[in-house]
């Protein structure tokens, strides 16, 4: 037995073993400071123990005078700006334990002048790449800490501490010369980790790491609203700050630093994937106006770019010009071109110092200048100092003159561009052939005699746009005038050349444009009359018709219709109302046919001269669209350029159904690409150029496409008496027109469709209310009894419509209601609103016309409506909806009947909804916007006392009483919200909890 056990362990006790008092037991987290003295030499590992032990502000500021690089007195021989472990752990506490303790007190008492020492002092230590990658560090632990706490519990954030790192980060990074001094540190590195070191700074400065860190951060501790700290979150603010720290940088270096220019270069490069180039590029080029020996430096940091960033930098400049030099749209038609010739030579002085002797910058401009494309973004300001800059030396002029002509006589070009491309190659081929006449007459003139030339000139005659027509005579007729004698040139005897805007394009030929001095680009400071005058007049084109070819056909068997005896013969056609004129030469045989394609629809639309077309096409416009819904790509490919059409029209030719067949045209645009169309009506609505019949047809036209969307449209249409569209099956299931017209019934609506839909819903919403009032008088619903037959049937009714409207609804109908309709129109409208309330001059505001604002009102409620209880996006719905109402109800417009009754209905509708929804509904009424409801409330309940009531009793022939219809809507609203609050109360104390829908 004693073989088979082993010892493990032996412990023997000690008898004499006492206890240890509890007096000599020293607590594990009491910190002891250190004693330290002003005079003392410090070692690391004694700043250690002093920053981890909390020390005083007196202590501090011997740590930190002892840690300070600037201090050349101090004893230590420790940078903790240089990587190592001892400066890591030094910067870390720093960071984690010195900031959050003094940096609040310190930035609260800034007055005395040894609190901004420390603070400089902190500051200093931690100018380096590991310090202010210590400071993201840090700041993304807690931005974890934080939205881990704030799950938890409310009030543990660390908001303080996020705070305090910011302010940190924000003043260290604040100097407009850190990256110069930054790169004077690095400097005294050898070449591998000077490389090193500027890779690893510039990818942290650069490339958004501090952006998106310090964005996420104000984010969480949204309270944060200071100025000073903000701009580190804020993209363009940020790239801002970083080009005028290059720009700092490149007047500092020398022009043999041979490691300065690269290090700027690719500091510049990573800026430029910051995604806010217009922001970081004008910091850059703009001192050259201010600082004639800037010019050569900046050609020194082009130099060393790739090539694609000296062209996207090139391109952002030329872009940039026109918006930071106002004045360079002087040069605009109508303003006379040889008054603006000193700013051309400024901005050619300018825009020369920046191409330089660089090849393929002129290349890619002449190519940007040919093809027109890109130069229809300049002004003509920007296109004459461009072309100035080419001279005919090198043939470079000539070039440009040739490759343009090419480019504007190309038959694709001609067909396919839009009308600002092709003013931008006119302007371009007149100012270079101009230019080239004073320089060299001879290319002129041999230019002017070649295939080119005449190619170009009959492909722009025979062209079948009047614009490209003009443009291509105003060329011919320009260059004609360089080289012919005079009265041998080639002229055109048309009015449109007469006009001002031919002769100013005319003009251009003569300007005398060169490049200018230092001295001349002053002359771009000067402040220009800012007139956006259209460069080009949009006419309508007019189709070119085509003869069509008529046949003959004879006969030569006269026997035939014996070897026919085995064909079936066609029906009887229906009788062609024309073949009832007594005169046969009156009849009109050759009648146009109806469009098949969204191209001939769009340009039918486009041709109102053609009055049959036009009448033939608003016609069939709502049946075409709905025929190719689904059916190839064929009208998602134009649908906007179609939808652009059909807002537009005028019913110049008195079509006695034009508004209805617009409206039902828009409506199956919309209902075609709901979610893309409702945001594009949405824009349109608000940024178009509309009258107040086109904006309430938007509107119409998005509140009934919203319920054709959720398959209620034919329900709609009956109930409104709409126009019904004309049906899209077969022709062979469907009746001849003239039997059909016998058993069509049509009925005008009396009120607008929006505006009958929302009274219906408001009625629907309001009968409980009255059947409960009623039953209080002729009895409770047991007594009140309906044959089982007619029951059966009205369900049988009712399953039948609800199976036809499933078959209807769109798959995501609560996103596209959500996301296509409704938030587009609410945020649009607030932002329009804000607009007009902080504009410093009274304007006049298009959508605070009473009707307009009604039916953009009853739109949302039908909108609202439309998407149901069990939407997902009803929280926001409900919080976008009381917020409207809240900005509204106390508007001076809001005292109009109308527009009451429109705000009523609107909170009156987010109510039901929130009711049908169920408790949860209720509960964020009656919690979470309850203090929006009761202001609501209030403001229903001085509407309903102030509103006089109706004088006789209504009947439904009679038409609806507006003031009846308010004070019925703000009594709905008061005892729809006294029923959720007695039902909320009611759950709380555990009585009367029971629904009653």
């Amino acid at each position: 037995m004693d073989g088979l056990l082993t010892a493990v362990k032996t412990v023997k006790h000690d008898p004499d073993h006492s206890l240890i008092s509890a007096e000599s037991v020293r607590p594990v987290n009491t910190l002891t400071t250190p004693t330290i003295q002003l005079g003392e030499d410090l070692t690391p590992n004694q700043i250690i123990d002093v920053l981890k032990s909390q020390p005083s502000r007196e202590h501090l500021s011997i740590v930190l005078a002892t840690l300070d690089p600037f201090n050349k007195s101090k004893p230590l021989d420790l940078d903790v700006r240089v990587p190592g472990p001892v400066s890591a752990q030094i910067l870390q506490l720093l960071v984690c334990t010195t900031i959050p303790d003094h940096w609040a007190s310190l930035t609260r008492d800034d007055k005395g002048a040894k609190n901004g020492k420390i603070k400089s002092a902190i500051l200093r230590c931690l100018s380096s790449v590991a310090g202010i990658g210590s400071l993201i560090a840090r700041l993304r632990s807690l931005i974890t800490s934080s939205r881990a706490s704030h799950q938890l519990a409310e009030g543990t954030a660390d908001h303080p501490a996020i705070h305090d790192v910011l302010s940190v980060l924000a003043s260290l990074l604040e100097p407009k010369d850190l990256m110069h001094r930054f790169r004077g540190e690095i400097s005294t590195l050898n070449a591998t980790r000077q490389r090193v070191a500027w890779n690893e700074l510039v990818s942290l400065i650069a490339s958004g790491k501090i952006v998106s860190t310090v964005a996420e951060a104000l984010t969480v501790a949204s309270e944060i609203q200071s100025s000073s700290i903000t701009w580190l979150g804020d993209g363009r603010k940020y790239a801002s700050w970083l080009g005028s720290n290059i720009s700092y940088m490149l007047s500092k270096l020398d022009a043999d630093d041979e490691s300065g220019w690269p290090c700027a270069a690719s500091l510049t490069e990573r800026g430029l994937s910051l995604g806010y180039s217009s922001s970081l590029i004008p910091e850059i080029y703009s001192n050259i106006i201010h600082d004639q020996s800037f010019a050569p430096k900046l050609g020194l940091l082009l130099d060393n770019l790739r090539l694609s960033a000296q062209l996207n930098i090139l391109q952002l400049i030329l872009l940039d010009l026109p918006i930071k030099f106002p004045s360079t749209r002087q040069c605009d038609y109508p303003n006379e071109p040889n008054k603006s010739t000193e700013l051309v030579s400024g901005a050619a002085a300018f825009l020369s110092t920046v191409i330089g002797d660089r090849p393929h910058l002129k290349e890619e401009i002449m190519s940007w200048l040919s093809k027109g494309q890109f130069a229809a973004a300049f002004p003509v300001g920007i296109n004459r100092a461009l072309v100035a800059t080419y001279d005919f030396q090198n043939d470079s002029l000539r070039y440009l003159l040739i490759r343009s002509l090419e480019h504007f006589g190309d038959k694709f070009a001609i067909n396919h561009n839009n009308d600002r491309e092709h003013d931008a190659n006119t302007q371009i081929i007149l100012l270079a052939a101009g230019r080239l006449q004073r320089l060299d007459p001879f290319q002129v003139k041999d230019i002017a005699r070649s295939s080119v030339f005449l190619n170009t000139i009959s492909n722009r005659l025979g062209a079948s746009s009047n614009r490209a027509r003009l443009m291509g005579m105003i060329v011919g007729t320009g260059i004609s005038e360089l080289v012919e004698e005079p009265g041998k040139s080639m002229k055109f005897d048309l009015d449109e050349l007469k006009s001002a805007e031919s002769q100013w394009y005319l003009s251009l030929i003569k300007v005398q444009d060169d490049v200018g001095t230092f001295e001349s680009m002053k002359s771009l400071l000067k402040p220009g009359d800012l007139q956006d005058a259209p460069t080009s007049k949009t006419k309508k084109t007019k189709p070119i018709s085509r003869p069509q070819k008529i046949m003959e056909i004879i006969s030569d068997d006269e026997d035939g219709e014996s070897e026919d005896d085995d064909l079936v013969p066609y029906e009887k056609p229906d009788d062609d109302a024309e073949d009832d004129d007594e005169d046969p030469t009156l009849v009109q045989r050759n009648k146009p046919t109806p469009p098949v394609y969204i191209r001939d629809l769009i340009v039918y639309l486009r041709d109102p001269e053609n009055v049959e077309h036009y009448h033939l096409a608003i016609t069939t416009a709502p049946n075409l669209i709905r025929r190719k819904i689904g059916f190839g790509s064929e009208l998602a490919e134009q649908i906007e350029e179609l939808a652009l059409t059909i807002v537009g029209l005028q019913n110049d030719n008195k079509h006695p159904q034009f508004h209805e067949a617009r409206l039902q045209s828009m409506i199956a645009l919309i209902v075609s690409q709901p979610l893309k169309m409702g945001q594009w009506f949405t824009a349109m609505f608000f940024d178009g150029d509309l009258s107040q019949v086109q904006r309430s047809a938007v509107l119409t036209a998005l509140g009934l496409s919203a319920r054709e969307i959720a398959g209620n449209g034919e329900d709609d249409a009956k109930a409104l008496g709409l126009p019904a569209l004309q049906d899209t099956s077969f022709p062979s299931k469907r009746l001849a027109p003239a039997l059909d017209a016998m058993f069509q019934q049509s009925n005008e609506a009396k009120e607008s469709p929006i505006a009958a839909l929302t009274r219906e819903m408001s009625k629907t919403s309001l009968q409980p209310l009255a059947a409960n009032a009623a039953d209080a008088i002729t009895g409770p619903n047991a007594l009140k009894v309906r044959t089982f037959s007619s029951r059966m049937e009205v369900e049988k009714k009712r399953q039948q419509r609800e199976a036809q409207r499933q078959k209807t609804v769109a798959k995501d109908l609560h996103r596209v209601l959500a996301e296509g309709f409704f938030f587009p129109l609410a945020s649009r409208f607030n932002v329009v609103m804000l607009q007009f309330s902080s504009s410093s001059f009274s304007s006049y505001n298009p959508f605070t016309v009473p009707h307009i604002l009604a039916l953009f009102l009853q739109t949302l409620s039908l909108i609202i409506s439309t998407s149901g209880p069990h939407s997902t996006f009803l929280p926001g719905l409900t919080h976008e909806t009381l917020s409207l109402v809240l900005s509204l109800h106390t508007a001076p417009i809001s005292s109009d009947p109308t527009v009451t009754a429109a705000l009523l209905t609107l909170f009156l509708a987010a109510i039901d909804l929130n009711i049908a929804s169920g408790s949860n509904g209720e509960e964020q009424l009656v919690t979470e916007c309850a203090n929006q409801v009761i202001e609501l409330r209030d403001w229903a309940s001085q509407v309903f006392d102030r509103t006089p009531a109706a004088s006789g009793m209504a009947s439904s022939t009679t038409p609806v009483d507006t003031q009846d219809q308010v004070r019925t809507l703000a009594a709905g609203v008061m005892v729809r919200i006294g029923e959720i609050t007695e039902r909320y109360q009611g759950r709380l104390m555990g009585v009367n909890s029971g629904f009653k829908y």
